[in-house]
Formats: structure tokens, sequence, C-alpha cells
């Protein structure tokens, strides 16, 4: 069960203007806590074990940020935000298309897509709009050049003045409205690059002269979203992994790529978490079988996290899922139409383990939330002690988000701690600030398109200005060496990996590997940074190997999944 002891209910308009609270009621809501903490302390003890209550800031202040749907960070504080137009209304919602499910399932690559839809929306085929599909262009005729009217963007936001609310946007990028393009549905900033997953591809952006517009763009990977499915199923939350590749997800849209390498990988019919190295060589599809993960999330030693939202089938629920390399959960997009039939719902593969499931599967490890979006890790020295090493998870339809923790249980892990810690804003994308407060994306209260949104900040107001995270907004932009491998914050150690990798300095990566006095962590990090050098055929696989005689269970495990 929830513990609502933590809630915190903001005021929230949907399609209205919100503003900052004005200096003097900060002022006033800043003492009036203060003096409700004191009292806390006169009250036993049950009572005052509470948690500290999230304070929201609508970041975004007076700026219109016209229906995010995800939001990351530089470590500079620029912030970066996906935004659709086309949800609907190019990127169609097949149950407004029930007549071309059959045609639909049968996809089973982009191509096929775009001339499906070229095929079924030929000028003067269709007579009449049809949910979000009408005459976009004017052209008097309702047909496939209507999906290439609305493009998907993205905004660059930033606070010149440092006074905490932004005071400019730009458009950073748009063009994207092919025939089969699909929605902007997640961003991430790695190491000078934007990466945006936007179906049929994951596109990297650059700004080489900070004018607040990217002048670089390329294709990284390209084959995603064969099918017109769900609206919503798209390609999501990319996250940089502490392996040094990009990690993201798809929902059951389905992937037909062929690597740079010339690798083929056919998933048609399924979502996935994928990944691929920064500049889109190494693709892979790391898991599959699941529906719609918005975000993944990796905890400290590298173990994938992930909240499926389930199929609004008659007593079946969301799942949370372990995500193991290989994996295959069960689901496949066939499922959706065969309804309570589906061997979905027959064998219980939505259930946590149980006799009766095929044995085939990766079963979640719960049926957990409603309406799971924004999902995101706390790396160490965000918010404050109440919530480190948390996951926080927003709950969309809701407004809700929780807290929880997890612990090992055998070969895999349990949830403990479930939590309400806000609600009241529908917030969808994550990301952490450099300075450790929580950033998300609001698009006003709902899914339809109405140009409207907001970039919101959540914190603890008792440890916004604390030592430890002003130390690591500062290291965040400092270089880094192997003694920072044990920082507390995992942005710190990765940050520390990720230089070194780039030096080239492996040796000082195999001595921290190697030193059995060295803290867990700091090992496992010099290990990842091993096994980035190996992929990129800097080291020998003897360098890692040698490391197979260690005692620690976990050095063992992190080798094993790095030396291959």
């Amino acid at each position: 069960m929830a513990n609502e002891d933590s809630t915190l209910t903001s005021p929230h308009c949907s399609g209205k203007k919100k503003r900052s609270l004005t200096p003097f009621l900060a002022l006033f809501m800043k003492k009036l806590c203060h003096l409700a903490f004191i009292a806390l302390l006169a009250i036993p003890c049950a009572a005052a074990e509470k948690k500290a209550a999230l304070e929201l800031h609508n970041w975004s202040g007076e700026l219109n940020v016209p229906d995010p749907v995800a939001v990351t960070v530089d470590p500079q504080g620029l912030v970066y935000v996906s935004a659709t137009t086309r949800r609907k209304v190019a990127d169609l919602d097949i149950r407004e298309h029930s007549m071309w499910i059959a045609d639909d399932v049968s996809l089973t690559s982009v191509e096929e897509k775009e001339a499906f839809l070229k095929r079924e929306l030929a000028p003067g085929k269709l007579r009449q709009p049809r949910g979000g599909l009408k005459d976009h262009n004017k052209d008097g005729s309702i047909d496939w050049k209507d999906l290439t009217v609305h493009s998907e963007r993205i905004y660059q936001l930033r606070d010149t003045d440092n006074d905490g609310t932004a005071d400019k946007i730009t458009t950073f990028a748009e063009g994207f409205n092919s025939v089969v393009t699909g929605i902007a549905a997640g961003i991430l900033y790695h190491d000078g690059w934007v990466y945006v997953t936007v179906a049929p591809d994951l596109v990297r952006l650059r700004d080489t002269n900070d004018d607040g517009v990217a002048d670089e763009r390329e294709i990284v990977a390209h084959g995603f979203g064969m099918h017109i499915a769900y609206a919503g199923h798209d390609m999501h939350g990319p996250r940089i992994g502490p392996d040094g590749r990009i990690y993201w997800s798809i929902g059951d849209k389905g992937v037909n790529v062929t690597s740079k390498e010339g690798v083929k990988w056919f998933y048609p019919h399924e979502g996935c978490v994928l990944r691929c190295e920064p500049d889109g060589s190494g693709f892979e599809v790391f898991a599959h079988g699941l529906r719609n993960i918005q975000e993944v999330a990796f905890d400290d030693f590298g173990n994938l996290f992930g909240v499926d939202n389930d199929a609004d089938m008659p007593g079946e629920r969301e799942r949370f899922v372990y995500i193991t390399e290989r994996s295959d959960s069960g689901w496949r997009c066939g499922h959706q139409y065969q309804k309570s039939d589906s061997r979905w719902m027959r064998d219980g593969i939505w259930k946590p383990a149980h006799a009766a499931q095929p044995l085939f599967i990766t079963p979640p490890l719960a049926n957990y939330s409603n309406g799971p979006a924004g999902f995101i890790h706390e790396p160490g020295t965000a918010f404050g002690d109440s919530l480190r090493g948390h996951f926080i998870l927003n709950q969309f339809p809701s407004g809700q988000m929780n807290a929880f923790q997890i612990e090992p249980s055998g070969a895999s892990f349990v949830m403990k701690n479930d939590r309400v810690i806000h609600s009241g804003i529908m917030g969808i994308g994550l990301a952490f600030t450099p300075q450790g407060s929580l950033i998300m994306a609001d698009c006003s209260g709902g899914y339809p398109l109405d140009e409207i949104g907001h970039i919101w900040t959540a914190d603890d107001p008792t440890a916004q200005n604390s030592p430890e995270r002003q130390e690591t907004a500062k290291l965040l932009n400092s270089p880094l060496d192997a003694s920072h491998l044990s920082n507390r914050d995992q942005r710190i150690r990765l940050a520390a990996q990720f230089q070194i990798v780039k030096k080239g300095d492996f040796a000082a990566l195999h001595a921290v590997a190697a030193d059995k006095k060295a803290k867990q962590l700091a090992r496992i990090h010099a290990i990842w940074g091993l096994g980035q050098g190996l992929r990129a055929k800097k080291i020998e696989a003897s360098t890692l190997t040698a490391l197979l005689t260690d005692t620690d269970p976990e050095i063992l495990t992190q080798v094993a999944k790095n030396a291959q």
C-alpha cells in the first residue's frame, strides 16, 4: 500500500498558464514549513518519522513549452525538451482506424508501413475525416500527404540570469515529419549530443556554436515502428548505460533493424529494450517481449528495470519488470486484439511467476502502478536522505508520483517501501538537474494536443543547498580521475569512468579493478570502463578475465558481463 504521508498536492489548472510563487509567498511558505518541522519534534516518534514532502517549482515560468513529452539536462543546466505535434494527428492510432487492424498486424518493416499508408490514403480514397486524420494541408483531399504537415520539435530552455527559472526558449530542431515519423517521445543529452527517439529513427543532434539551434544531425539507427498500433507505443526514454552504451525502449510497434555491421535484428511484433554505442555501432536488441515501457532505469550495479503498461484487459495490471539481457517478457502485438482469449491472459503471462506460465518468459517482479510514464533512479546525492537510492515513477493518468526501493531476493529482486511522494501534476519524462532536483515535462493535464505545456522541478526543500549537492554540480563540470570512481553519486562515477576511457588510460582502470581494498562500486566502474575498452579493441580480453580469480561474487558477475 502506498504511504500518503509525503504527498504534496499542487494546484494544476489544465490549459491555463501557471506562475511561480511570488517571493513573499515563497518566503512565507518556507517559514511555515520551518515552523511545522519544529512542531513535529514535539510529536511522538512515529509521526516525527514522516518524510519531507517535495516542493514544486514551475521552472519554465512564463515560457510556454507546447505539448512536451520528455526532458533531459546537460551538465551546465541547459534543458532539452522533446515535444509532439503528431500524436494521433499524423502518427495515427489504430483504434481510430480499426478496419486496418488485420493489415497492420501483418506489417514487418517501416517500408511496408509507408507503402500501406500511401495505398490506403491515396488521394480521393478517403471522403471524410476519421479520428485525428484530416485535410491538414488544405488541398481539398484527405490523403497520405496530410501525414507530412506536422513536425515533431525539440526545444532548448535556458535560465540566463540564474534565478532558478527559465527565461529563454529556442527551437533546437524540427523537420521530423515523414509519412512514417512517430512521436519524439524520448530525449537524452550525452557527451555533447542530444539523442532523440523519433521512430523510425534514433537521431542525435549537436549545436556547435551555442546559439540554441542544432546544426548537426545524424541518424544513429533506423528501422523502428512498423505498426500503426496504439498511440503512445513509441520509442522512449534513452539513458546512458553504465557500460557507455545508449539504452532505450520501444513499444510494440516493433523493430526491424540492420546494424552498421550488417547484422539483422528482427522483432517486428513486440516491444523491446535496445542499445548501441553512442555513434550507432554495435546495435543490439537487449530484451524483447515487452508491451510499452516508457523509460528504463539502472541501479548502482547496472541492473535494469522498468514499469510496463498493461493492455487494458479485465483484471490485468501493469508490471514492474527486471530487464535482463536477451530476456523475453512474452508480449506480442496480436495479443491486444485477441483480448481475453490471448495467451497473455490464458497463461497469466502478465502475472508474477507462477507454475502455469510458459517457461520461455521472464515474468514480472510485481503487478504495479497505473499508467507508468517517467521512471528514474536517484543517483546518490539528489533530493535528500529520505529518497536516497529510490526509484521514482510518474503515473500519468492520476498525476501521482511514487518512490520505492528494491532489495536482492535470490537471483532477482523485491520491491519495498513503496509510497506516494507527490500528486497533482501529470508529469511524463523525468531527469535530474546537476543541482540534484528532479525535472519533469508536463503537457498540461492530459493527452489532447493544445500547444500548452510546462517544465517543473520537484525537490526536497530540506536538502536543496546541501554541500554534497553543490559539490556534485561542481564536479559534473570538472576534470575527473580514478579517485572519483568511488564518489557517492552515480553521475560522477560514470563521468569519471567515461573521461578515463576517452583518455585511453586503461592501466588506471585496471589498477582500480584489481585492487581488492578499493570500494566495490569503484571496482565495478573500472570493470565497466575496461569493457568499453574491450569493445573498442583497445585492450585484450585477458585484461578482464584475469580478474576472475576474485572472491567477490559481484566482481565476478561484472567481469563475466563485460568480458564477452
